[in-house]
């Protein structure tokens, strides 16, 4: 594996790992209605998600890919949120009567569908940028 897939394959297991975390404490929290659980999950995910990623990027990359990580990462944000907010309402829909289940199917299919996404479109666009 290269590098740059290296690198995110470790965003997608981040980001599920976090989201697992967010998604149980939202089934905690909002348990009661399916849509106010996931749009609380994708609303709390994308900040927390945000967050991480903009001081990993910022701590790692080299200043002239730090303008175009900016870019990259909030297309990534919003992308990620909007996934989160539809797999997780699917989720509730197919195991909502255990909690810790819908958080791990959130989680595993977020997993999935995201990866696969950054895999078939190429891969981040600053890992296309020559040295």
């Amino acid at each position: 594996m290269s590098p740059e897939d290296i690198a995110m394959l470790t965003k997608v297991l981040t980001s599920a790992a976090v989201l697992f975390v967010i998604a149980y404490i939202g089934n905690v929290l909002t348990f009661s209605n399916r849509f106010v659980n996931a749009l609380v999950t994708a609303v709390i995910f994308g900040i927390i998600n945000a967050a991480l990623f903009y001081a990993v990027d910022m701590a790692t990359l080299p200043e002239n890919l730090q303008d175009l990580s900016q870019q990259t990462w909030f297309q990534m944000v919003l992308l990620a949120t909007g996934l989160v907010f539809v797999i997780d309402l699917v989720a509730n829909m197919l195991a909502f009567s255990n909690r810790f289940t819908s958080a791990l199917v959130t989680a595993l299919v977020f997993a999935v569908l995201y990866g696969a996404l950054f895999y078939f479109t190429g891969g981040l666009p600053e890992a296309q940028i020559p040295a």
